[in-house]
């Protein structure tokens, strides 16, 4: 028997200034993807930080120099059931990408969120082909979850009669 998915732990922190990060829907978009994706997550750790702090972190890690969207790192082991991992994602680039995109600033936070969230479970975007899938994939999980009936507090689903 298949065991059920596990409720994901999301840590979010949040040291930039440039937008309101919506913590409650951040969560709710990490559990969604992962339904949807057929995977399991255990643990995210999602900070949300300042061009500065991700070009350090960009350069550090990946050798790359400037700003970037998202860094995503795989923390799983074996011990634990479940994707454990950390996101980073930029706040000022979301700021700035919404206004070209004409979008709001937390839509483009999630949309660096699911990317992230697709590097964990194994989406490569190292070649166009990979990349066009991976992009056209994301977009599909946030139009998908952007348009999902929302529950009012404290309201359940009635169950069929």
């Amino acid at each position: 028997m298949a065991r059920p998915p596990l409720k994901p732990k999301v840590l979010i922190s949040s040291s930039q200034k440039a937008l309101r990060v919506p913590r409650k829907k951040l969560t709710e978009l990490a559990a969604f993807v992962a339904r949807a994706e057929g995977r399991s997550l255990a643990q995210i750790d999602l900070a949300v930080v300042a061009d500065k702090k991700i070009a350090a972190l960009n350069r550090s890690y990946l050798g790359h120099a400037g700003s970037t969207d998202v860094l995503s790192f795989d923390l799983s082991d074996s011990r634990t059931p479940g994707i454990c991992g950390q996101l980073i994602v930029c706040g000022d680039l979301a700021v700035r990408e919404a206004r070209r995109r004409r979008c709001s600033p937390q839509r483009e936070l999630m949309l660096y969120v699911v990317h992230g969230l697709l590097h964990l479970m194994g989406y490569d975007d190292t070649s166009i082909r990979a990349a066009a899938k991976m992009h056209a994939r994301q977009d599909e999980l946030l139009r998908q979850f952007l348009a999902r009936p929302r529950r009012k507090a404290g309201k359940r689903p009635r169950a069929p009669r």
